[in-house]
């Protein structure tokens, strides 16, 4: 052996190791290179005892590390990329080297794949040949076992070295696998605030949570708790929001349609939505009196309304056929209307979350002038009375000759464009008042009438009319001769008890018009029906008691000094009183008749009297309180309407029926009654150039019936 070769043999003993295998010895050189291989003729005899020298040559070189790439060619060993679930993941495995020619193996975890190989040989810069080998996998749908798995590429030429691996962790995006309303079964309240979750679990990375309702996103806040997307939701349901879906939709942000969702039908109570109408057939400005009317209530409530109520100007309406009233379901029928049927109307709904009015429906009614009120406005400002002159009925006026009087005649009437026109009625002689002596505003009529003679005394009627007819009945005006009352007549105070006292008198002629009683005590005004007061007197005083009706007061009557000496004791209580037997008691009885009998006797003369006309004396001074002359007295006996009773409000319009009218007292005609009392500027006194007829008139039923023509000269 020669030097090279002993050198040679030396440096590779240390890389030489030697094993007994099957009766024979097996030689394997360590860390063999591309130098090894291109020693030409190189020779290793090795020495073993019992055996021969045998001639080894190299048999293996290992492969290169695998390179796994992706599509794009990219080397997924330093590249951490992120599949969505779902997709195909496709990767290749290179291996460069290895003699003999490496097997390139795949492996998920530790099961193997089965995948195609491929040799190619490239030319390197060095003109040496390489080869490379490669292989292809192809992982189908990628599931959530994928996620965090590892998989592997090895390439293998020989079982005496472990082979060149290389793995990949696959990671992937995951959609959400659940998402979940909670608390949905509740039944909601409408206007009341809610606070809702929502959860999803299994995205990665964690889902995005939104809300929407009818197609409209809404405002939420998100957190995570545990790898579980939480999402709460504060609002308000509406009434709108009934039968709607609440959704709450779970996103992976890395894949966007891949989301899923959970629908929440809504269930939503509410107070009634109450909405009223009129009948749809019916015109609302054409109904007239003795129409049919009906209404519709529409009652959207959750849950459905128990009670439906009716209103007319805020008084409710019950059933009533005979009224006309008749309700049924959700209906409101009105028969036969009348102009009292008109107004405002509602209806409200009841269920258990509230109740609810709707809408107000104005009823018009067209109907014919009804008269309203009647107004009497005779020159009061400008007159003076003391005591303030008593209000009569307004139907009935009272005037003194040549005093004017002004009546206005006010109507309702549905349309308001009306038409006037005046009558005057004496005796049964109807006769219309020319439209130039009247004049009309609006719904009012005006007319100043003065009387100039008894003819002239009589019933005015006031008629209008419109588009939907004439008043049925007219407006009715009685205008009688009336004058200040007489002064009260036999007036005597009693003894009470202690300083209390009681004054009665006779009440005079009434001046044709109602009267009430006047007692004027220190300034102290006591009013009273009748002649009758009751009074407390603690020192000496003076009363001043009067007759008033609507043209003024009476000559006072004064009770001082003697009248009321001895009557009162202001200083203390009243003495006992005196104990009187049964024969005193019997015998004043008794005495007590007899003065009535004869009283009554006198009356029955004094009536009979007092019905034979007689012509009484000028007067002296003209006044409200003279009476007329022989003139006035000669222009007929004309049927005037004076009166001994009225009430203050008349129910109908008939004309009333009267007494009555005495006559003045002989020892009272020509004579000026006295006005020394205080004077109150409020109230008004008959002017003193205007006189009244006091002729006895005969009684009567109705109408009082006339054939005299109206005079111009009263109008």
């Amino acid at each position: 052996m020669s030097g090279t070769e002993a050198s040679a043999n030396k440096s590779n003993v240390t890389r030489l190791k030697l094993r007994y295998q099957s009766s024979a010895i097996i030689a394997s050189v360590s860390s063999c290179d591309a130098k090894d291989d291109s020693v030409q003729g190189l020779r290793h005899r090795v020495y073993v005892i019992g055996h021969s020298w045998k001639t080894l040559e190299r048999q293996v070189l290992p492969p290169a590390k695998p390179i796994i790439y992706d599509a794009k060619r990219r080397d997924m060993s330093k590249l951490l990329e992120a599949y969505p679930e779902g997709t195909d993941l496709f990767l290749v495995c290179e291996v460069h080297g290895g003699k003999p020619r490496p097997r390139v193996t795949w492996f998920l975890e530790s099961q193997t794949i089965d995948a195609p190989s491929e040799i190619r040989e490239t030319q390197g810069p060095g003109g040496e040949t390489n080869v490379v080998t490669i292989s292809n996998v192809t992982l189908k749908g990628l599931t959530r076992s994928h996620y965090h798995a590892k998989l592997f590429c090895k390439a293998s030429n020989t079982h005496l070295a472990p082979p060149p691996t290389t793995a990949v962790i696959i990671e992937l995006y995951m959609k959400p696998l659940k998402v979940e309303i909670m608390g949905k079964d509740r039944i909601l309240s409408a206007g009341k605030k809610y606070e809702t979750r929502c959860q999803s679990t299994g995205s990665k990375p964690p889902a995005n949570l939104t809300w929407w309702k009818a197609s409209k996103q809404l405002r939420r806040t998100i957190k995570s708790e545990d790898g579980t997307s939480v999402s709460m939701l504060q609002w308000i349901p509406s009434i709108e929001d009934e039968g709607k879906f609440l959704v709450c939709k779970a996103t992976n942000p890395k894949l966007q349609e891949a989301g899923i969702e959970e629908r929440w039908k809504l269930k939503v109570h509410f107070s009634p939505v109450v909405t009223l109408k009129m009948g749809s057939s019916l015109n609302p400005r054409n109904i007239k009196e003795g129409d049919d009317v009906y209404f519709e209530c529409n009652v959207r409530a959750n849950p459905r309304a128990y009670r439906l109520t009716w209103f007319h100007e805020e008084e409710e309406l019950h059933y009533n056929v005979t009224a006309g009233i008749v309700l049924s379901d959700h209906s409101l029928v009105l028969q036969s209307i009348t102009r009292e049927s008109a107004g405002r109307y509602t209806c409200m709904a009841v269920n258990v979350e509230g109740r609810a009015s709707s809408n107000i429906v104005n009823l018009e009614v067209m109907f014919a002038p009804v008269c309203k009120h009647v107004l009497n406005s005779a020159g009061w400002r400008y007159q003076n009375a003391t005591p303030p002159p008593l209000n009569v009925p307004e139907e009935v006026h009272g005037a003194l000759k040549h005093e004017t009087i002004s009546l206005v005649c006010e109507v309702e009437a549905n349309p308001t464009a009306i038409t006037f026109y005046w009558t005057f009625n004496s005796s049964g002689d109807l006769s219309d008042i020319p439209s130039t002596k009247y004049s009309n505003e609006g719904t009012s009529s005006r007319l100043n009438y003065t009387p100039a003679s008894d003819m002239d005394y009589g019933t005015l009627g006031c008629w209008a009319s419109n588009i939907v007819g004439s008043s049925k009945q007219p407006c009715l005006y009685q205008v009688i001769a009336a004058g200040r009352p007489y002064p009260l007549q036999n007036c005597t105070a009693y003894n009470q008890t202690g300083s209390w006292i009681r004054i009665s008198c006779v009440e005079g002629y009434d001046g044709g018009l109602p009267q009430k009683f006047v007692a004027i005590v220190d300034k102290q005004r006591l009013e009273s029906a009748s002649p009758y007061w009751e009074l407390e007197l603690r020192k000496p005083t003076t009363v001043a008691l009067y007759a008033v009706n609507m043209k003024g007061s009476s000559d006072p009557v004064i009770m001082e000094g003697e009248a009321l000496k001895g009557v009162a004791k202001f200083t203390g209580e009243s003495a006992s009183s005196v104990d009187m037997s049964p024969i005193l008691i019997g015998l004043g009885g008794t005495a007590t008749g007899l003065g009535l009998i004869v009283t009554g006797v006198l009356m029955a003369l004094w009536r009979k009297h007092a019905a034979t006309p007689a012509k009484p004396k000028p007067p002296q001074q003209p006044s409200i309180a003279t009476f007329a002359g022989k003139g006035e007295e000669e222009d007929g006996n004309p049927d005037l309407i004076p009166t001994t009773a009225l009430t203050n409000h008349l129910t109908d319009r008939k004309l009333l029926h009267y007494g009555s009218l005495p006559r003045r007292p002989r020892q009272l005609e020509g004579r000026e009654m006295s006005h020394d009392v205080v004077e109150d500027t409020d109230y008004p006194r008959a002017s003193p150039n205007t006189f009244y007829s006091l002729q006895r008139p005969h009684r009567y039923s109705e109408t009082v019936i006339r054939s005299a023509v109206i005079q111009e000269s009263c109008i």
